[in-house]
């Protein structure tokens, strides 16, 4: 006999709350882009955020980011928060793979409210402010040993 029960798939949703969540890197894109002073490159980094109460969605976000990584950068600055100022520092002039070193990262994000145009969207932009390494989940009471 065929079941008729059918799941339907968890819903993609970048509405989320403003606050700090666990996540991790989903994905790490380069794109080409055409600014006032030419052309340059912005990276975008998804997440696939965990909100508590929102379980049965598929939660998002993402971080668009000049890709530039001198010292004082928008982008070195963010991703420090995950790494630490010490990572840049011992690859100085050297070449990274930042798809191979995010994606599949744990991290914690904070997500914030970022203005933009309220008139024409009914909900605001959520934007990662900033990541951070994911903090260690508090011990579990343990069991008591039965031959005690």
């Amino acid at each position: 006999m065929s079941s008729t029960i059918t799941t339907v798939p968890k819903d993609s949703t970048f509405k989320l709350p403003q606050g700090r969540f666990k996540a991790v890197i989903a994905t790490y894109k380069v794109k080409d882009v055409d600014t006032v002073r030419g052309k340059a490159q912005n990276a975008t980094i998804l997440y696939e955020v965990s909100v508590p109460g929102m379980e049965n969605y598929e939660c998002l976000a993402r971080k668009v980011v000049p890709v530039d990584l001198r010292n004082g950068s928008p982008m070195r600055t963010f991703l420090e928060g995950l790494l630490g100022s010490q990572y840049f520092k011992g690859k100085s002039n050297q070449p990274i793979d930042l798809q191979k070193l995010l994606v599949g990262q744990l991290c914690e994000v904070e997500l914030i409210h970022a203005k933009h145009d309220e008139d024409r969207f009914d909900f605001p932009l959520v934007d990662v402010d900033s990541m951070y390494p994911r903090q260690p989940e508090p011990d579990q009471p343990k069991e008591a040993d039965p031959k005690k």
